[in-house]
């Protein structure tokens, strides 16, 4: 297909994409809180848990006499072409990603978490000048992604580290770093008592109640969920004996593969908080949608790692489904 083509086609797609997220109907899940923090962002709790963005947009759309839909229209044309466009520059199998975005990601991060999908928008977009080592563009992309979801700030470490060439040390540290996660988590050892208080102390606290109360654990880490895991653990292995050969192909290749390892690393360590260990680790999922792709410099043919893709995303929905109906 003419390169003209697909821009046509992924237009067509962003515009379908929009709307669905824009418009959802307000029983979508996470909706109805949206609305509450939409009406009531004066709320000293609200204002506790919610970033700034998220506050003053919704004063500014209640002053002028909009409805929280407005708001839901706003973070939709932010976020969805800012990830379409990244796609079609970061990688040439834009479509292979968007089977990975919209299969898996999409409908966690621009239908259900919209701040965390204009967060994850902007993190995706912070690769591109932290690889060409403009640190300055990355950190103000950084700050501005923290200002639409706090869970940016797990970008940080990447900031240091995520330009430094994978030698056999760097394989080593990244391939034993799963089993020293699942080590610790078993010591009992969590990752949430590192997090220093202040800005996000109230969304902490509201974390930690839900997955006490066990309201929202449709997203939490249990394990039936494992399948899906353990399959992100085969591919960061993959990567990691490939890497040469993706990294001839794809400049990206130490940030993605450092990503990967980070986001499975969140997920284990705070699975004791299941709700910000998932969400964790789903904020970095646009960054997946590239890594998969990666997949077709290594396998042959290509259309087994297109069907592949297909089925993991499949599975991954079918387990979110099962989920959301039993243990909701």
């Amino acid at each position: 297909m003419p390169a003209w083509q697909k821009l046509i086609l992924l237009f067509f797609i962003g515009i379908a994409l929009i709307c669905i997220s824009a418009f959802k109907p307000i029983t979508t899940a996470d909706a109805g809180s949206y609305e509450r923090y939409f009406y009531f962002n004066d709320s000293f709790l609200i204002e506790t848990m919610t970033e700034p963005t998220y506050i003053y947009l919704s004063r500014l759309f209640l002053y002028f006499g909009f409805g929280v839909f407005a708001i839901f229209l706003t973070y939709a044309l932010i976020a969805i072409p800012i990830k379409l466009t990244l796609l079609w520059k970061l990688t040439p199998f834009v479509f292979t990603a968007m089977i990975v975005y919209v299969g898996i990601y999409y409908p966690m991060q621009d239908v259900v978490q919209i701040r965390s999908g204009v967060a994850a928008a902007f993190l995706l977009w912070a690769m591109i000048p932290l690889q060409e080592k403009r640190y300055l563009q990355t950190i103000v992309i950084l700050i501005v992604a923290t200002l639409f979801h706090y869970s940016s700030l797990a970008f940080l470490p990447i900031l240091f580290v995520g330009n430094m060439e994978i030698n056999k040390y760097w394989k080593w540290i990244l391939g034993i770093s799963i089993p020293i996660c699942i080590l610790l988590y078993l010591a009992g050892i969590g990752a949430v008592n590192l997090i220093p208080g202040g800005a996000i102390e109230g969304k902490l606290e509201h974390y930690k109640e839900v997955s006490e109360t066990g309201v929202g654990m449709g997203e939490a880490y249990i394990p039936y969920k494992q399948i899906t895991f353990l399959g992100e653990i085969v591919l960061l292995y993959v990567f990691i004996f490939y890497y040469e050969t993706i990294h001839r192909h794809c400049r990206y290749a130490p940030i993605l593969i450092k990503l990967l390892a980070l986001e499975m690393g969140f997920l284990i360590l705070f699975a004791d908080i299941e709700v910000l260990g998932k969400r964790l680790h789903d904020l970095f999922g646009m960054f997946d949608a590239i890594s998969y792709a990666c997949m077709l410099y290594i396998i042959r043919p290509r259309y087994v790692v297109r069907i592949g893709l297909a089925v993991f995303c499949l599975i991954h929905y079918i387990v979110h489904m099962i989920n959301e109906i039993y243990f909701h």
